[in-house]
């Protein structure tokens, strides 16, 4: 299984960084280094996409980063592209 989901990052109010991949509902991770928060939900992806493969459904659709917000409230976000193996 090859895919690949652009997840989002950016740092909360207390200071810590918060990830999630928007396009993956219940992937997220969080902590102060961003190698932390990458290889967090790269195995929190991929152990959803096998769950999802296992059932026999197809995955969802990866967006665009052009389709992906820019910033909240909190401010802005980070984009890095995952690419699950």
């Amino acid at each position: 299984m090859d895919a690949c989901y652009y997840s989002l990052i950016r740092r909360a109010p207390d200071a810590q960084l918060v990830g999630w991949i928007p396009d993956l509902p219940g992937v997220t991770a969080s902590g102060t280094a961003e190698e932390d928060i990458l290889r967090d939900l790269s195995r929190v992806a991929r152990a959803l996409l096998a769950k999802i493969l296992s059932k026999g459904l197809a995955p969802p659709e990866p967006s665009q980063a052009v389709e992906l917000p820019l910033a909240d409230h909190v401010g802005r976000y980070r984009r890095m592209l995952l690419i699950l193996s």
